[in-house]
């Protein structure tokens, strides 16, 4: 196998797959990156036997054919290459000279055939949408997903089809974060799938790009391909919880509050929380919203900020965590907060099609 192409174009297509390689695997071909060449593309795969990550750049192809080279070190090597074409040479021992201007390693590789191949993929529905529609969907909802790998539908984020609906949601049984959008694709199927956490990282990462993504679905897999990039994941087993039925009907009070604003006031104020005192105290009175919080440890804060608020005095405690966190990813500029009283469900919302449930903290 010998291929030529540029560092660039190398560089970047090392970067799309590098977190897809196992860390730690009984298997050593799974601490290497499987090379393909053919025709006029190159193709680089990565995998962890739970997520795989392929992508193709465009290349001069002298010899095709197929290898395995050390994920970590090759990614090394290119990234310290001077600008420049790459040309990397194998010969049947699977040994890898690498030259690029005046540079010259040589490596040890694997063969190809002792790299795993992906399971079969027997598609049985599919759709597609734009790339970054679903890039930012999941960045709005993946922080409320759960760290506590016990519980494993909870890790990851839901991925729905109900009556032409799309949902993607996730949930620690604190909060609720979730988007909705119209499918406009034919042949709608419903049903739910369960991503892993790491297939989410892999899909933020890498599918921020122009141009559709299709989605391809089967009982136990589900691929995500783009012009140059597929990922393709295991899905967590499973049913997910009925998230829908801590989404109040209705809601007594309704606050807009600029977005932006209410996000610094409440980064400023929540400096003097700490592990004993976590709360961020907000106090709607007519025409106001004052945050507070306070602490033994560092002492308090306070800020105002303007809003329009109608009604009696009310005060309601957060993790301030908890409440800034879908704030970061937001485009909206009047952020919605809706609420009954100070211990109910509270609804934050303002960018189409997004929600999120939090749950009050006692005074």
């Amino acid at each position: 196998m010998k291929f030529t192409v540029t560092k660039d174009n190398l560089v970047a297509a090392l970067r799309r797959v590098m977190n897809a390689v196992s860390p730690r695997s009984t298997l050593p071909a799974l601490s290497n990156l499987l090379f393909e060449a053919d025709g006029e593309n190159l193709v680089i795969t990565a995998t962890d036997l739970e997520v795989c990550v392929s992508t193709h750049i465009p290349a001069l192809i002298e010899a095709g054919g197929a290898t395995t080279l050390p994920a970590k070190k090759f990614n090394q090597i290119c990234s310290g290459l001077p600008v420049g074409d790459v040309t990397v040479d194998c010969s049947d021992d699977d040994m890898a000279t690498i030259t690029c201007r005046k540079v010259r390693y040589r490596i040890h590789g694997l063969p190809a055939e002792q790299y795993p191949k992906p399971e079969n993929f027997s598609e049985d529905w599919s759709f597609a949408l734009p790339a970054r529609d679903l890039v930012h969907s999941l960045e709005k909802v993946a922080y409320a997903r759960s760290d506590d790998d016990s519980r494993k539908q909870l890790s990851g984020v839901l991925l729905s089809i109900r009556s032409g609906m799309f949902t993607i949601a996730a949930t620690d049984g604190r909060r609720l974060a979730l988007v909705e959008r119209v499918l406009d694709s034919d042949g709608k199927v419903d049903g739910d799938v369960i991503l892993p956490n790491k297939a989410v990282v892999e899909l933020v990462k890498n599918m921020n790009q122009e141009g559709d993504i299709k989605i391809r679905l089967s009982t136990a897999n589900v691929a995500f391909e783009t012009q140059d990039t597929s990922v393709m994941t295991k899905l967590v087993e499973g049913n997910y919880p009925n998230f829908r039925q801590v989404i109040p009907d209705s809601f007594a009070r309704s606050v807009a509050i600029p977005r932006l604003p209410f996000a610094d006031a409440l980064n400023r104020v929540s400096m003097v929380v700490s592990e004993n005192s976590s709360a961020v105290k907000l106090s709607f009175s007519a025409g106001q919203l004052v945050l507070s919080a306070s602490s033994v440890e560092y002492g308090e804060a306070s800020e105002p900020v303007d809003v329009s608020f109608e009604g009696e005095n009310v005060e309601i405690s957060f993790n301030p965590v908890f409440f800034s966190d879908p704030l970061k990813y937001l485009d909206c500029d009047q952020l919605i907060i809706q609420f009954n009283d100070e211990l109910s469900p509270v609804q934050l919302s303002g960018d189409e099609g997004f929600l999120y449930i939090l749950m009050p903290m006692r005074n």
